[in-house]
């Protein structure tokens, strides 16, 4: 009869630390997946705001949404965009993996003007998955030549 060899504690010390390593990865991985997940959840589209001697140029980034499923409403003081969107993504990888990705949800961001507009007179343009709103100010900038004495 064969006796088994007994374990050392550096048998078992080498087991129990790629035991750890195998669960620190999957934990990195799950938050990883977790974190994506908030983040494609909570999307706050960018935005500039530009000021001419005319107008307030408000660009706002809406990547992947239609030009009809924007919704904008202006203000004297603000602009407020709401969008939703209703992404569906298939990617296929030889003959057995395909992979379908589904996301829908509602955007929206609401940007103070740094002067007062006329909302009646605002344009608006979508192109490129960017959001272009043009609103000339109530209060022209004029710009006049001063003599110092």
């Amino acid at each position: 009869m064969k006796r088994k060899k007994n374990r050392t504690i550096l048998d078992k010390k080498g087991f129990i630390e790629k035991m750890m390593q195998d669960t620190a990865k999957a934990i990195d991985g799950i938050s990883k997946d977790v974190g994506k997940s908030v983040v494609d959840y909570t999307f706050v589209p960018g935005k500039d705001i530009i000021e001419t001697d005319e107008s307030v140029i408000v660009h706002v980034d809406l990547p992947g949404i239609k030009k009809e499923d924007i919704d904008l409403d202006v203000t004297e003081t603000r602009v407020r965009v709401k969008a939703s969107f209703d992404i569906e993504q298939e990617i296929n990888r030889g003959s057995h993996l395909t992979l379908h990705d589904r996301k829908s949800g509602v955007v929206r961001r609401t940007v103070r003007l740094p002067k007062k507009v006329i909302p009646q007179e605002a344009e608006a343009e979508y192109e490129d998955g960017v959001l272009t709103v043009e609103i000339p100010k109530q209060e022209k900038t004029e710009s006049f030549k001063v003599k110092i004495k």
